[in-house]
């Protein structure tokens, strides 16, 4: 083999090489490939949803993705882009959309805590990617999730403290039923 075909080959070796592990780079870093479906953008959708609404976000479907599916129909070409999440189709959730059947896990990509109004404390969790994704679909540094609370602000809860925020998550929400039980209790003369 001349000293040139070696040169070629070695040449295309690692070509090929560097290809193949770029793409798994690529595909380690982003698991699902590359999206952008905005978790701010889904916020908006809410508080537009709850301004409609008296302050109440979505509530009362068979499926929390469910509820969450009722923004859709606060905007002309609807939010199946926003509500299919990092991970879905969102052809398929259109199809589900305009079927005007349920959303659930299988159509919905997020974690969506239903039942909450735009007022309550702002520590409240409203929603979370289902896989633990970033903003753009990439893997998150320590597991875990990107959380939205109510008061619009976002925080990455790592997989090591996930256990603990959803302890806090429950005082939280409890600390709201119970004020709520008050607020609703008949006045004792």
């Amino acid at each position: 083999m001349s000293r040139h075909v070696r040169s070629l080959a070695a040449v295309a070796i690692l070509t090929a090489g560097s290809i193949v592990a770029a793409h798994a780079t690529y595909r380690y870093f982003f698991p699902y490939g590359w999206s952008h479906c905005c978790d701010k953008q889904l916020y908006f959708a809410l508080l537009h949803y709850a301004d409609m609404n008296g302050g109440s976000f979505p509530s009362g479907g068979p499926t929390p993705e469910a509820s969450l599916g009722q923004i859709h129909a606060t905007r002309p070409e609807g939010y199946a882009y926003l509500l299919c999440g990092k991970t879905g189709s969102e052809m398929a959730t259109q199809q589900i959309l305009d079927q005007d059947l349920p959303l659930d896990e299988s159509s919905c990509g997020w974690n969506y805590v239903e039942g909450l109004r735009a007022d309550d404390d702002g520590r409240l969790a409203l929603f979370w990617d289902r896989e633990g994704l970033g903003h753009n679909g990439e893997r998150l540094s320590g597991g875990g999730h990107v959380v939205m609370f109510v008061d619009g602000a976002t925080r990455h809860i790592p997989e090591s403290e996930w256990e603990a925020f959803l302890h806090e998550q429950q005082e939280l929400h409890q600390q709201r039923h119970n004020v709520q039980q008050v607020e609703q209790s008949p006045e004792v003369p």
